[in-house]
């Protein structure tokens, strides 16, 4: 998980970033963005107050942050892979009419 940290509270900011040293990036990189109030961003935005309540513990905060990037990043990979597998049925069914062409020819 790759988090992006925009609180404009420096002591949770600090505190957040202790947490989630490790998992910390830029928001162009970020999978979800940490805050404390929604804005407008094409990232799911983990808000501080709403997805989490303060105080909350290090343990609860990663597990918190676990359970909303499945709920918010497990629908869109679905969806890729839904298109993936239709993509790959066509391209197989297309595969297979070829290969009975070639069967019927070589008679």
């Amino acid at each position: 998980m790759k988090v992006f940290i925009n609180c404009d509270c420096e002591i949770l900011s600090a505190t957040l970033e202790k947490i989630l040293s490790n998992s910390i990036t830029s928001e162009s990189d970020a999978d979800i963005i940490i805050c404390e109030r929604e804005f407008a961003s094409n990232k799911p935005l983990f808000i501080i107050g709403k997805d989490i309540t303060q105080p909350f513990s290090e343990a609860e905060l990663k597990q918190k942050l676990s359970e909303f990037l499945e709920k918010k990043i497990s629908p869109a990979t679905a969806q890729n892979f839904d298109a993936f597998e239709k993509n790959l049925d066509e391209i197989l069914l297309s595969f297979k009419k070829q290969i009975l062409e070639l069967f019927k020819n070589a008679k």
